[in-house]
Formats: C-alpha cells, sequence, structure tokens
C-alpha cells in the first residue's frame, strides 16, 4: 500500500515540477541558492557534496558555479553499476571531485556525472545538498525510488543534510519505513525547515 502511495505522490510532484513557468522557477531557484550559501553549514565548509539537479528539479547549477568560484571543493555523485568496490551490490552511488562544470558527462538516468577522470571525494563529514520529491516539514523525505541516497546516508551518517525543494513539495505527512532517515533541513524559495536532527550550528 504505501509503495502504491508512494508512487501516485512521485508522479503528482513530477507533474507540478514540470509545470512550474521558467520564470517562476528561475526566480525561486535564485533564492534558494541564495539561502543555501547563507546557511553557515556551507559558508563554513571547504568541501560540499552536491548534485546536478535535473531540468524540472530546483535547480543547482548556478548554486555549484558559485561555490566553486568561492573556492570550495565540489563533489557530485556518480552511478556505479556493480558493487565490486563495496559492500552493497548492484548500482550505488559514490561522489566525485569536480574543478569546473566541464568536468561533467551524461551519465545514468540522464543525470549529468563527473566524467572518469575526475578523483573520488571520499569526503565523509562533508555536508551533502539531497534532491527529493516531497518533504514534511520534520525532515521525512520522498526520493525518485531509487534509494540511492538512502543507501549513501546509512554507509555514511555523519553528513549534515541541506534538501532543496519548492514550496509545494513541503506536504504534512509521507509514507515511510523504520529505516528512512529524515534530513537535517529543507530549503525552500520562502523558508527553511529544520527537522529534529538538525544540531543547531
Amino acid at each position: 500500500m504505501w509503495d502504491t502511495q508512494k508512487a501516485d505522490l512521485r508522479k503528482q510532484m513530477r507533474g507540478l515540477l514540470k509545470a512550474v513557468s521558467a520564470e517562476e522557477k528561475t526566480a525561486w531557484d535564485r533564492e534558494v541558492c541564495h539561502r543555501v550559501l547563507s546557511r553557515p553549514e556551507i559558508s563554513g565548509a571547504d568541501r560540499i557534496l552536491g548534485y546536478m539537479a535535473l531540468s524540472w528539479e530546483t535547480g543547482t547549477r548556478k548554486l555549484l558555479e558559485k561555490l566553486l568560484r568561492e573556492g570550495k571543493r565540489v563533489a557530485l555523485p556518480r552511478v556505479v553499476m556493480d558493487g565490486k568496490n563495496s559492500q552493497e551490490k548492484g548500482p550505488w552511488m559514490v561522489f566525485f571531485e569536480i574543478r569546473s562544470m566541464d568536468d561533467l558527462e551524461e551519465g545514468a538516468f540522464h543525470i549529468l556525472e563527473p566524467g572518469g577522470y575526475c578523483p573520488k571525494a571520499d569526503w565523509r563529514t562533508a555536508p551533502v545538498l539531497v534532491p527529493g520529491m516531497a518533504f514534511t516539514p520534520d525532515g521525512r523525505r520522498l526520493g525518485k525510488g531509487g534509494g540511492y541516497y538512502d543507501c549513501f546516508l546509512e554507509r555514511e551518517p555523519d553528513h549534515e543534510t541541506l534538501a532543496l525543494a519548492y514550496g509545494f513539495q513541503m506536504v504534512e505527512t509521507l509514507p515511510g519505513e523504520e529505516h528512512d532517515r529524515p534530513v537535517d533541513m529543507v530549503i525552500t524559495p520562502e523558508q527553511i525547515f529544520f527537522s529534529g536532527r538538525h544540531r543547531g550550528k
């Protein structure tokens, strides 16, 4: 039953996200970028784990570009299709450092990923920017269904997690399971929601 509820909500949110006008998206992405850069978890960090958003998700390109211009070390995820170097079996997610946006190439699921020459970023305490389809004010997250971030954060639990979303992606409740891990905060154009995990930095 929960799988059906999750699938229905993902479909609903995907439709809403794709319906956002270019003007709204530009304005909202600018405000989210400003809020992220203002967070002490980001401004005080020298290494940040980010991601390249799909065209209909909360945008991250300009945010990543600004982080690189500020001299931050930035790493993005790549989906690795075998688990020979990990305890995980099958596809899993590893972060690799980029020096510029030119280091990105199309990878799994048509998402831009670090090229094969980029070095692995084994940054166990760097803050992580996290995508998602829907969130609750206390940090519960509905992803796209692959479980990549859940598995990554289970392996490396010491990261501060900052999720990026538009206001309409905030919902009162989400179907979940015991192993689901809330994010520390959800950053929208209008405000920031802090979960019980937030360390109050």
